[in-house]
């Protein structure tokens, strides 16, 4: 997926020059401007230096717009779009200072462009905050209080610690939660090794778990003949419902019960949930909640961005 992003942002930064120079000589843009591109936004680190995060995600989603994609970020860098033509301030990481775009960042945007990582499973570039999991907690600098990174937004002359003593905490007592219903399949799930709650797990996990409730048991269902849904292994981080909303304008998916007995399910039992390969939800699930039933079908998305990239590379050299 990052090969994605990579190819996209290639193609724009040899224009990147001109098009700035454009931009200072072009007109104000009209509040009819062109809606910011999801895919390339905030590619910049507050050194200048271009960086690709987790944006590359969006290949995870839908494949209609990969074909206008470095056109539309050249004319957005143009427009003045982008965050090097934005005014800038200053707020503190770790105690190190670092540029923000005021009132339009929240703090894990800001982390993630600055390369630190923080655990988080909601949180999506593509997709809306829901603050759902709370694993992006984070310290303001000289008090007690944390908060959620993902849902607080960037102000000038905040100072927030990353790592602290209550943060590490704070997670490691998430994890013990999210892990009482999750089943110990590691072997045999599809997800094994690339898994988000596997990898945060190792880091704020236990060896031995406080939680000797029995497990919820619901029974697995299917989106389409394609995408199988095992509902036990589901962390309620709602990326499937979010994603299917937003992008997909298929609300048939949703959050349903309460408290220990919610789940994510379609709200009639004879609705279906369109996807397919152009729209592989399954993987933008951080468990392995979803997958589709053939692994040559589940990645086929990524052969055809690896032909894309040598396409454009072969393009380039000759």
């Amino acid at each position: 997926m990052k090969r994605f992003v990579s190819t996209v942002l290639g193609r724009v930064q040899p224009s990147l020059r001109a098009a700035t120079a454009v931009a200072a000589t072009a007109s104000a843009p009209s509040s009819s401007s062109p809606a910011a591109l999801w895919c390339a936004r905030r590619g910049f680190r507050s050194d200048g230096t271009p960086y690709n995060s987790e944006m590359a995600d969006i290949a995870h989603g839908s494949t209609y717009l990969r074909d206008g994609a470095a056109t539309m970020a050249a004319e957005q860098v143009a427009a003045g779009q982008y965050a090097e033509n934005k005014p800038r301030a200053i707020m503190f990481v770790n105690k190190r200072p670092v540029e923000i775009i005021p009132q339009e960042e929240n703090v894990l945007e800001v982390l993630e462009r600055e390369g630190i990582r923080v655990p988080k499973f909601c949180y999506h570039p593509i997709l809306s905050v829901a603050g759902n999991c709370r694993m992006c907690m984070v310290q303001i600098d000289g008090t007690q209080n944390i908060v959620v990174a993902c849902s607080t937004v960037a102000l000038p002359g905040m100072s927030i610690i990353t790592d602290s003593r209550l943060v590490r905490d704070a997670r490691e007592g998430n994890v013990e939660l999210i892990l009482i219903n999750h089943p110990n399949d590691c072997p045999i799930c599809e997800q094994a090794t690339n898994c988000d709650l596997q990898n945060v797990s190792m880091n704020y996990g236990s060896d031995i778990p406080r939680y000797r409730e029995d497990k919820q048991a619901v029974e697995d269902f299917y989106f389409d003949p394609q995408t199988r849904v095992v509902l036990n292994r589901c962390i309620h981080c709602t990326r499937c419902v979010r994603f299917l909303n937003e992008h997909a304008q298929d609300f048939n998916l949703g959050h349903i019960g309460r408290g220990g007995l919610s789940e994510i399910s379609t709200f009639l039992d004879e609705l279906e949930v369109k996807t397919d390969n152009n729209m592989p939800v399954s993987q933008l699930c951080p468990v392995g909640k979803l997958y589709m039933g053939d692994a040559d079908e589940n990645n086929e998305i990524l052969r055809e961005l690896e032909e894309a990239e040598a396409a454009a590379a072969a393009e380039a050299t000759a």
